[in-house]
């Protein structure tokens, strides 16, 4: 009990979190677009057309450079998720010929326009925005693409049709992990769940999630809690303490990233409900998997994606753009389902072991060309 009281607390004093938790051929860049596809005016709402079999062209670009300048505007949060995803971003550019400048706000909104600001005054290739607060982003995005400079978004919801969109496959995501809790529980229970609004990932999870309520009515919701600060863990421990206090008969919690998991964990051991309530949550790190695998840890699954195989394929889709290719509107990138008794029955205790047990975390082949160096994600 005393190692996971200080794995707990470190969990707590870690836990600050950015925000969250859109032709195969080369083609003339539409106007004042850059490498991108042509769509609405700028700053106009979008019906976005997801291309997940987009591929690039077979042979290179001849726009392409040799050597070509990426701007990676973030807002990046402690852990080895964001590290991860940067590192796999950055690997696949650098082999791929290009430079990154790293502009990262860490949770500071006005931080991340200034810095915008500064990327779009460098006159890079090609812009990455990876999370970021949309009504601070959008005018920026607006004002690179009008400037001639591509770019190519993760996980923030944006309205410029011009810039590329990928995201996890959200839906699937929920779903997997939803499926598994059911599987999990056949006769039903009382759920704690664990979101919060207006931050689109979070948000298309909960539509999967009010839709599992309604299709499966022996499944009831008995609580929800979840806060999203500067510290979401330990802020969604202390509500979610209280929140479980107030809901006896509670048998399993949703939490819909892995920092409300994180929280809603403590919560279950303040409360000494640990054994008495089953956890599922998304997303995965190598924190995050020894949590679910210590022993008597509630946490039973999580559906996710390799965040370093991610930031890869936003990476890919940035050479793309900055070659002068067209690139799809929307991608998204499809999860695994990761259970802890697979956890423990191969021995994973980190990322790297992981990537070992499950290969087809890594994908290659989204947005893979011959020109373009593949590299492993995670070494």
């Amino acid at each position: 009990m005393k190692s996971t009281a200080l794995r707990l607390i470190g969990v707590v004093a870690a836990a600050a979190i950015a925000l969250v938790g859109c032709s195969q051929a080369p083609a003339p860049p539409a106007s004042g677009g850059g490498g991108q596809a042509a769509g609405q005016a700028a700053g106009q709402p979008c019906d976005r057309k997801v291309q997940n079999d987009f591929a690039l062209p077979g042979e290179k670009p001849s726009a392409a450079k040799p050597a070509f300048k990426v701007a990676m505007v973030r807002q990046s949060g402690v852990g080895d998720y964001f590290e991860q995803w940067g590192n796999g971003a950055a690997s696949q550019i650098k082999a791929a010929g290009g430079t990154i400048d790293v502009y990262d706000a860490r949770g500071d909104n006005a931080k991340q326009v200034a810095q915008f600001n500064d990327a779009i005054t460098a006159k890079p290739d090609v812009i990455i925005v990876d999370h970021g607060l949309a009504d601070s982003v959008n005018p920026k995005i607006d004002e690179a693409i009008s400037k001639g400079i591509p770019v190519v978004v993760y996980d923030v919801n944006i309205s410029n049709c011009k810039a590329m969109y990928i995201s996890q496959d959200d839906a699937s995501i929920a779903t997997k992990i939803l499926d598994y809790l059911k599987q999990d529980s056949p006769s039903g229970g009382k759920i704690a769940y664990v979101n919060v609004s207006g931050i689109a990932p979070l948000d298309s999870r909960d539509a999967v999630y009010q839709q599992f309520l309604k299709s499966n009515p022996t499944f009831t919701q008995s609580a929800r809690f979840g806060k999203y600060t500067e510290s979401v863990a330990a802020d969604t421990a202390t509500e979610g303490a209280a929140a479980l206090k107030a809901a006896p008969g509670t048998t399993l919690s949703f939490a819909a990233y892995d920092e409300l998991a994180k929280g809603t964990l403590i919560a279950l051991r303040q409360d000494n409900l640990s054994d008495k309530v089953k956890l599922y949550g998304v997303d995965i790190s190598t924190a995050d998997i020894q949590l679910m695998t210590e022993p008597a840890s509630p946490w039973r699954a999580t559906a996710a994606t390799d965040p370093a195989n991610v930031g890869a394929i936003v990476a890919r889709a940035a050479v793309g753009a900055a070659s002068g290719v067209t690139m799809p509107e929307k991608l998204t990138i499809p999860a695994a389902l990761i259970t802890q008794d697979m956890l423990r029955q191969r021995n994973v205790t980190n990322m790297n072991d992981l990537r070992g047990a499950l290969p087809d975390l890594n994908t290659p082949n989204i947005l893979g060309a011959t020109w373009i160096p593949k590299i492993q994600p995670g070494s």
